[in-house]
């Protein structure tokens, strides 16, 4: 009964709540992008879990597994569907390239440092501490362009050129990452204990290839005819749900299996811009039951969780002020701009919370749980800084 209860409670949570949040208020900068963000309702599932009211313990969480995973393919759906080949080909390649290598790079030197300097806070076996390294520095990666948009027109007019550089790079940050997370379900639980894990791994990467080209094939063969949009509702929702459920009986990633059946979907369908109408209808409401999910296994009991975040987000910061400089040094298109150009990618966006969302639900040990509450400290500790640090490039910029 409890869990019926709880399921109510939170579906009727996040769409009441997209129509109070998201909205615009005369507030500063940094607590008016928290509030349209939706990060309150990271602390609405704090509140909702095991730390406070209990509403949302450990065993509910469980029997909500199917909501989760439908969630996370969901999110992985429609960031699927933002990269299309066509689209992406508009830019120029040295453009795409700068952008990649400043992904790349971000994730080199956060991982470097969560590889070495992890083990000496926690205790963590090898396998595992690969997988903690290529996660956080998948969500190092991510990069939201949030503040940009909450800065006024006529503050930005004049800065466009700029403005757009960050947008794309932080589009390209988002398939860096979310490629670099893809790695991290090879190494799932079920492999730890066995002697040649290379080979297991090869089979693991197979598995989940067939599995994506199956059910991709199938979904083709649904969109090869024009349907009403009743019909293409249900055809989605069928895609999220089958593709979702088979992500978690094999034990790999809904949000990854999601996403790369969504960037084939947008690449090779002529209902593209329908079944992108029908995902991106209901985002809001889903993003924030993901914070609700996510902010229910949040721990933040533990004094040093705050050190340990404040490290991460020096790293990151170091990461991406370094690419950044890097980048308009290397470049001739990008040598107008400043050196501080890292000041603008600060920001990590809601990509980074899926990511942990289903890296907590893909490897449920008490570790996952310690990196996941620092994490969420760090993200929003970024959230915090990244305003007065944009407002600084853009003025110089100007």
């Amino acid at each position: 009964m409890k869990i019926f209860f709880a399921l109510l409670i939170i579906i009727f949570l996040a769409f009441s709540g997209y129509h109070l949040t998201f909205r615009s208020f005369r507030l500063p900068l940094f607590a008016r992008k928290f509030y349209l963000t939706g990060t309150e309702f990271l602390f609405l599932g704090l509140l909702l879990g095991p730390q406070f009211f209990n509403l949302l313990d450990a065993e509910t969480c469980k029997g909500l597994e199917p909501l989760s995973a439908l969630v996370l393919g969901w999110i992985g759906l429609i960031f699927g569907f933002q990269f299309e080949i066509v689209k992406i080909r508009r830019y120029l390649l040295d453009l795409f390239l700068v952008a990649v290598f400043e992904g790349i790079l971000t994730f080199f030197i956060v991982f470097c440092g969560i590889y070495f300097i992890l083990p000496f806070f926690m205790d963590i076996t090898g396998s595992m501490k690969i997988v903690v390294a290529l996660t956080l520095s998948s969500a190092a990666t991510c990069t939201a362009q949030t503040g940009i948009a909450l800065l006024t027109s006529d503050f930005v007019a004049i800065r466009q050129n700029i403005a757009k550089l960050l947008r794309y790079i932080s589009s390209i940050d988002s398939l860096v990452a979310l490629l670099i997370f893809s790695i991290v379900f090879f190494f799932r639980p079920s492999l730890f204990a066995q002697a040649s894990w290379l080979r297991h791994l090869g089979w693991g990467a197979l598995i989940s290839a067939a599995a994506c080209a199956g059910l991709l094939l199938l979904y083709l063969l649904f969109l090869s005819q024009r349907r009403d949009e009743s019909d293409l509702t249900l055809v989605v929702i069928g895609m999220a749900v089958f593709t979702s459920g088979i992500a978690s009986i094999i034990n790999y990633s809904p949000l990854l299996a999601n996403f790369f059946v969504g960037f084939c979907i947008v690449n090779l369908s002529r209902e593209k811009e329908r079944i992108y109408n029908i995902l991106i209808s209901i985002e809001k409401p889903v993003y924030l039951l993901m914070l609700v999910l996510l902010g229910a296994i949040w721990k933040p009991n533990s004094a040093w969780i705050f050190f340990l975040a404040a490290g991460y987000c020096l790293c990151r910061f170091l990461a991406k002020v370094t690419g950044g400089y890097l980048i308009t040094r290397i470049s001739e298109r990008l040598k107008h701009h400043p050196g501080t150009l890292g000041f603008g990618l600060l920001e990590q966006g809601g990509l980074p919370f899926a990511i942990l969302f289903d890296f907590q639900k893909g490897f449920p040990f008490e570790t996952t749980l310690v990196v996941t509450s620092l994490t969420l400290w760090a993200i929003l500790f970024n959230d915090f800084l990244s305003p007065s640090f944009l407002k600084r490039l853009l003025k110089e910029e100007g």
